[in-house]
C-alpha cells in the first residue's frame, strides 16, 4: 500500500536516480499483460526523448516535469504504486497481474507505476492543461510546521465529522491513508470516532501537531516498521498489544472503515 510517506520517500530517490535523464520507450500495458494502444490517454511521443528536468510532489501526486514544458502527473496512493526498477526486465513471478506503465529510463533503468484505474490515475499537463483537480486538495500534511499548522487549525474548525474520516480526506491534508491516520490519533491520544467539534483547545492542538511530526518520523524511518520508534502503534498491529499500557488494541468501525485503537490509551 503506497501511503505519504512511501510516496515521498519514492520521490526522493527519483530525484537522485532520473533527474536531468532522457525519457526512452513508453509502454502500457493491461492486467492480462496485454499491451493498451491508446496509452492510458497518452501517446509515446509525449515522453520519448524528453529530459526530466524535474520532480515534485504534492500530497499523493507526483509531477515529473519534461523539458521544463510538459508534465506528466501521477496520482498515487493505496493500490496504486510506483517503482524505479534497474537492470535487466525480469518476470515479475508470484505477483498478481496489475495494469501498468513502464517508462525506459536511459537505458537499464524503468520507472514502473502499477495498480488499479490506471488511466484515471495519468494526466499529461501543459500551460493550457486544467488542473482545478489540484484546487481541491488540501495543505500537504508534510509541508506544515509552525505557523503553517493555521491552514489545518482553520479547516478543522469547519469539519463535524469523526477525526479519522477528516484525516482520510484529501481536501483537509491529502494523501495520510488508513495506517498513518491510526498512528497520528495514537499519538495524539485520541479515539478515532471522536468529532471535530467535540475536542478541547489543547485536544486540537496535540491533533494537529502529530499530523506532520507522525508522519516526519515515519519518513526518516524509510517508512520501514521495524525502525519505527517502540512508542508508535504501527509496530505493535501485528501483536495486538498497546506499546503504551500493554493493553489489547481493538478495531473500530469508522466511516465504514476500520480503525486500530486503544480503548484505554485514546480518548
Amino acid at each position: 500500500m503506497a501511503e505519504l510517506p512511501e510516496i515521498e520517500l519514492l520521490r526522493q530517490k527519483l530525484r537522485r536516480s532520473i533527474l536531468h535523464k532522457r525519457v526512452g520507450v513508453m509502454q502500457v500495458h493491461n492486467a492480462k499483460g496485454e499491451p493498451l494502444t491508446d496509452g492510458a490517454g497518452m501517446e509515446d511521443a509525449a515522453l520519448k526523448g524528453k529530459e526530466i528536468t524535474d520532480l515534485h510532489r504534492y500530497g499523493q501526486y507526483l509531477f515529473l516535469e519534461l523539458n521544463r514544458k510538459d508534465i506528466l502527473a501521477m496520482q498515487l496512493g493505496g493500490e496504486f504504486s510506483g517503482e524505479l526498477e534497474r537492470g535487466p526486465a525480469k518476470a515479475r513471478d508470484g505477483e498478481e497481474p496489475r495494469a501498468a506503465l513502464v517508462i525506459q529510463i536511459n537505458g537499464q533503468q524503468r520507472l514502473r507505476f502499477q495498480g488499479t484505474q490506471l488511466a484515471n490515475r495519468l494526466r499529461m499537463l501543459d500551460e493550457h492543461s486544467d488542473v482545478d483537480f489540484l484546487t481541491k486538495l488540501g495543505p500537504d500534511p508534510l509541508m506544515v510546521h509552525g505557523e503553517g499548522l493555521a491552514v489545518l487549525r482553520e479547516a478543522l474548525s469547519r469539519r463535524r465529522s469523526a477525526l479519522r474520516n477528516i484525516l482520510l480526506d484529501d481536501a483537509f491534508a491529502p494523501g495520510i491513508g488508513g495506517l498513518w491516520a491510526d498512528e497520528i490519533l495514537f499519538q495524539a491520544r485520541l479515539r478515532p470516532d471522536r468529532t471535530a467539534p467535540r475536542l478541547s483547545e489543547e485536544e486540537r492542538e496535540r491533533f494537529l501537531e502529530q499530523i506532520p511530526k507522525v508522519l516526519d518520523r515515519a519518513v526518516r524511518c524509510q517508512a520501514k516498521v521495524n525502525l519505527l520508534p517502540k512508542t508508535f502503534l504501527t509496530r505493535h498491529r501485528e501483536d495486538g498489544h498497546c506499546p503504551g499500557c500493554g493493553g489489547a488494541l481493538e478495531m473500530l468501525s469508522v466511516g465504514g472503515k476500520n480503525a486500530l485503537y486503544c480503548p484505554a490509551c485514546q480518548a
